[in-house]
């Protein structure tokens, strides 16, 4: 079911109104953070192979075509996913009581909005609608 959560949220990509679950969230973040992080260090591997990659200094000319789709892809990926990942986040907020502006607020310190995120959402409905886990039941 953890490719379900993920496509949940993605599927709720304009839903900044109700609430998710831990679940929802977290597979979210942790299934983005795969695909991206593995497109990016295809990247890296194609660099280094290519030889573009020497030291700290990166000769771009010197990147393979292979490279430059691992790198699109990557880009493409993590655009692409902006608004679900907000989407998601303003309603994991609103399942602790929160405001979505949070989200906002926090975008430069996400370690608050996942420490926030860590923590089981309110039990009964809130001004956000219904907890979750009852709809699941």
């Amino acid at each position: 079911m953890t490719i379900g959560w993920f496509m949940k949220a993605l599927t709720q990509y304009a839903d900044f109104h109700n609430r998710a679950r831990r679940r929802e969230f977290w597979w979210f973040v942790l299934i983005q953070w795969f695909v991206v992080g593995f497109l990016v260090a295809m990247f890296s591997v194609m660099a280094v192979q290519s030889g573009a990659l020497e030291g700290s200094t990166l000769d771009v000319g010197q990147i393979g075509l292979s490279g430059w789709i691992f790198y699109i892809a990557a880009l493409v990926v993590s655009l692409g996913l902006i608004v679900p990942y907000f989407a998601v986040t303003v309603r994991r907020m609103h399942d602790s009581g929160r405001t979505g502006w949070w989200a906002i607020f926090l975008l430069f310190l996400p370690i608050v909005v996942w420490i926030i995120a860590l923590f089981d959402g309110d039990a009964q409905p809130n001004k956000y609608g219904p907890d979750p886990k009852e709809l699941e039941r």
